[in-house]
């Protein structure tokens, strides 16, 4: 048939997980149609009240609603898949993300569509300057390998058929994808005030205007792209060598937003990426002080216009039907 086996494990009945302390999230907010926020070492603002779910793939815990109405559901990456000796959440280094129960959460509480927020450093500091907030348009693994739900959970192959989570056949963030393209062209156009409010703490990269901001050069997505981000294995930062490699692949680099970019895509969850530039990749800084300098030099006004963004993209997110 071409399809996955039917054999595929349905791994909550054999999956005993251990129990957060958060509660789980109660039924009639699992259902309600919402968006998500998904931030990292960056993104500092959460809702009260904590939350759980469980997941064939492990617990998602450190769940929170940024709105009252609970439209936005909001995730820390990296504080929201480990638990600590009493069951709370702990910090998770790059490589141990739980990205799949991350992403496998998000769809199952009914989320539309998610945002990510990303601290980067960039691989083109003429183009990307540290300081600078982009929206990528692409992405590339500097070490491909395979990052799907396939043989996890039941998937299609380029289209998911009734009782299957997704499709593993697919280009991703291309032109023709038109529920991405819509939604990244409307979470450009609600976030564009934010420049305006805050333009003393943010610096301009290359083929930036306040009419396109925080995208480069264009709204739109074609066949040219305008802003790659890669992703790199973690936790460790690169080497010069390295850097010197990925500067033809990429314009930034991170350690974490393909993974979920990849498998959003997988799940037809239109994923949309906004990075802060806060350091310049290793070997690559022209700062007098030295990279730590310079990242030192940015990380308040940096803090500053993350927490606008999510302050906007709630606002906006609450709203949107």
């Amino acid at each position: 048939s071409g399809r996955q086996n039917a054999s595929v494990i349905d791994m909550s009945a054999h999956y005993s997980p251990p129990t957060p302390k958060d509660p789980p999230i109660p039924p009639n907010i699992v259902s309600k149609p919402k968006f998500a926020v998904i931030g990292g070492s960056g993104v500092t603002v959460a809702g009260v009240d904590r939350f759980s779910f469980q997941t064939p793939f492990g617990p998602v815990l450190n769940i929170s609603f940024l709105d009252s109405e609970q439209k936005v559901v909001f995730v820390n990456r990296h504080q929201c898949t480990h638990m600590d000796e009493n069951w709370g959440p702990t910090y998770a280094p790059p490589h141990q993300v739980n990205f799949h129960a991350i992403i496998y959460a998000l769809k199952a509480l009914n989320a539309r569509a998610i945002c990510a927020i990303g601290s980067t450093g960039t691989l083109q500091p003429l183009k990307v300057p540290v300081g600078s907030i982009v929206m990528p348009d692409d992405f590339v693994f500097a070490l491909p390998e395979p990052v799907t739900y396939w043989g996890k959970c039941k998937m299609g192959l380029f289209d998911p058929a009734e009782g299957e989570h997704g499709r593993i056949h697919f280009a991703p963030a291309t032109g023709d994808d038109k529920d991405w393209v819509d939604f990244r062209m409307w979470v450009q156009s609600q976030l564009a005030p934010v420049l305006s409010q805050h333009k003393d703490k943010i610096v301009m990269a290359k083929g930036q205007t306040s009419e396109v901001w925080p995208c480069v050069d264009s709204t739109s997505v074609s066949n040219d792209v305008r802003c790659a981000y890669l992703q790199t294995p973690g936790p460790r930062f690169e080497t010069r060598s390295e850097i010197k490699s990925y500067r033809q692949m990429g314009d930034i680099v991170g350690m974490t937003c393909a993974s979920e970019w990849t498998l959003a895509s997988e799940l037809k969850l239109p994923y949309v990426l906004i990075c802060a530039i806060d350091n310049s990749a290793n070997g690559l800084s022209t700062h007098a002080g030295g990279p730590v300098q310079e990242y030192l030099d940015h990380k308040g006004a940096i803090s500053t216009v993350t927490s606008a963004l999510v302050h906007a993209l709630t606002h906006a997110l609450s709203s949107k039907e």
